[in-house]
């Protein structure tokens, strides 16, 4: 299982590596009435990895059907609750990793399990979790939650005729009927929770000079913008700032260039002042 963390927004994309492509899959849900089969054709082969984006908002995406939940806003999680399973037929079924282990790589030691079937189940919770049974967790401490992926203490059924097959289990719904925070909301709260900080969030240049602002509250359109440095020979200009048409109402994005040699101002300097207009 791959776990990246978006340094956009701090939302989570979690890929459960498969070799080889597909054609085809077979479906079926524990709904009452819907348990018989179901086989749904693609019009191209995929990829047999799957791939769910754990959002701040607390959206749950599943790429492999299009289907979503919605859960605690990860900032505010106070309970653990299930996202994803995935069943296995048998360990030594498993593809080996053609790769050395790095250095924030996690070994899951599962070789006193046996040969029979093994399923896991992968939880969103507090970062103060403590998962039952074996278990790996990735704990984000500061802002709040964690991930664990632990060994279900008994397989997860499955029709029969399936069992030597992997299998992907996802809810039918989540804690919520509906998304609890908006995204710019989400985005906010994770950028305070990070820097540990109540109001406007501003970050030190990085390597290229870009400057990254996250206001205070969202704001009703990308607002009009005027920054006064401390040093007069400094300033910001219209080239120097970069929008995302997703966050352009929570962040903006700029460099502080020399008025007089153009140059990028690649260090932390004094900023006078910031004046946000978004036309109330």
């Amino acid at each position: 299982m791959v776990v990246e963390s978006s340094d956009r927004d701090g939302s989570l994309t979690l890929v459960m590596r498969r070799e080889g492509i597909g054609a085809s899959r077979t479906t079926w849900s524990t709904k009452p009435g819907e348990h018989d089969l179901k086989q749904v054709d693609f019009g191209e082969p995929r990829q047999k990895s799957k791939r769910i984006t754990i959002h701040q908002s607390g959206r749950v995406n599943y790429h492999e059907n299009g289907n979503s939940i919605f859960i605690e806003p990860l900032t505010r999680t106070s309970q653990a609750t299930c996202v994803y399973a995935y069943r296995v037929p048998a360990l030594e079924k498993l593809n080996l990793h053609p790769n050395e282990a790095g250095d924030e790589d996690a070994i899951f030691e599962l070789s006193d399990l046996g040969d029979g079937p093994v399923s896991f189940s992968v939880f969103i919770g507090p970062s103060s979790l403590v998962p039952p049974g074996k278990a790996v967790k990735l704990a984000y401490d500061v802002e709040g939650y964690s991930l664990t992926i632990a060994v279900d203490a008994v397989p997860t059924p499955v029709p029969s005729g399936y069992e030597d097959h992997f299998i992907t289990l996802t809810p039918e719904r989540g804690i919520f009927l509906d998304q609890q925070v908006a995204e710019d909301q989400a985005m906010i709260s994770y950028h305070r929770a990070l820097t540990r900080s109540d109001g406007m969030v501003l970050y030190h240049p990085n390597g290229e000079g870009n400057i990254r602002l996250i206001f205070s509250v969202p704001m009703r359109i990308a607002p009009r913008f005027k920054i006064e440095l401390a040093d007069p020979e400094l300033h910001v200009t219209q080239q120097d700032v970069q929008r995302d048409g997703r966050s352009e109402k929570v962040m903006l994005k700029f460099k502080i260039r020399n008025r007089r040699t153009g140059q990028i101002i690649r260090h932390e300097v004094a900023i006078k002042s910031i004046e946000l207009d978004a036309e109330l």
